[in-house]
């Protein structure tokens, strides 16, 4: 790429105040007729392209959306916007990648189309397609599955209940109990404690005890003691018994010591 087309791809970063991505070849386009079909159209041009858009983040407990942590700049204070990246080409969706917008990402001279003005309940609604399409890959399902529980619209709390209850496999059931215990709490309950004493996947129960200890510490510790004292499903216990371990609340050791002193 010449210094001309990268300058312009820059200018256009800083002025259309969208992602952090530099290195790129930008071509701005407004939604018209819904995301999804978007999407589609620019999938349908034939190229390999990156296409992004910014949505309102949610900050669910516990959650960091770049494990790394800082990346090359780091704000003192938490993001408040969610980037969407999707890299398409004719045969559909290939890579999804949420991002943090303090992250700076490189994008090689790469073309990106930008959305502008995209509606959250859209983005929601396209990401759970995704998210639940069996046929698509299990790394790309749950990539847009933590995409979507990172968004801060409301629409995501019930899409998340939808997985947890009805999810095509035991990770996007599990993924799901988790994001809802660490964002939308009364809501999870019901769901986490259907996943622990009716689901027949050991995994998924797993999943959903980990959701418990994701819960508020006056909720998790309690139940998760609970869990661990009088659950038919060993599997449940055991799995109750190590996260009441990692909590060191002191409401878990003196159950521990309890335990012992029998």
């Amino acid at each position: 790429m010449n210094s001309a087309v990268l300058l312009a791809a820059l200018a256009a970063i800083v002025t259309m105040g969208q992602a952090p991505v530099v290195n790129a070849v930008v071509e701005h386009r407004a939604v018209a007729n819904g995301l999804a079909r978007e999407v589609e159209a620019i999938a349908q041009q034939g190229r390999t392209v990156w296409v992004g858009y910014r949505v309102p983040i949610a900050r669910p407990r516990g959650e960091r959306l770049n494990d790394a942590g800082c990346c090359s700049r780091c704000r003192l204070e938490p993001p408040t916007e969610l980037v969407m990246l999707l890299k398409v080409d004719r045969s559909g969706v290939l890579e999804i990648r949420p991002e943090a917008v303090d992250c700076d990402i490189d994008a090689s001279g790469a073309p990106l189309v930008w959305l502008d003005n995209v509606r959250p309940d859209e983005s929601v609604a396209w990401l759970a397609g995704v998210a639940k399409d069996p046929l698509r890959p299990s790394g790309l399902a749950d990539r847009a599955l933590t995409g979507l529980a990172l968004h801060a619209s409301p629409a995501a709390v019930p899409v998340l209940l939808d997985y947890a209850r009805t999810g095509v496999t035991a990770q996007v059931k599990g993924r799901a109990l988790v994001w809802l215990a660490q964002r939308a709490a009364d809501e999870s309950i019901p769901a986490i404690t259907a996943a622990i004493d009716t689901d027949p996947d050991t995994q998924v129960k797993k999943q959903a005890v980990f959701a418990v200890s994701q819960l508020p510490k006056d909720e998790s510790v309690p139940r998760l003691i609970d869990l661990a004292r009088s659950h038919r499903n060993p599997e449940v216990r055991r799995q109750a018994f190590f996260w009441l371990g990692q909590s060191k609340d002191p409401r878990a050791i003196e159950f521990f010591a309890s335990i012992l002193s029998k």
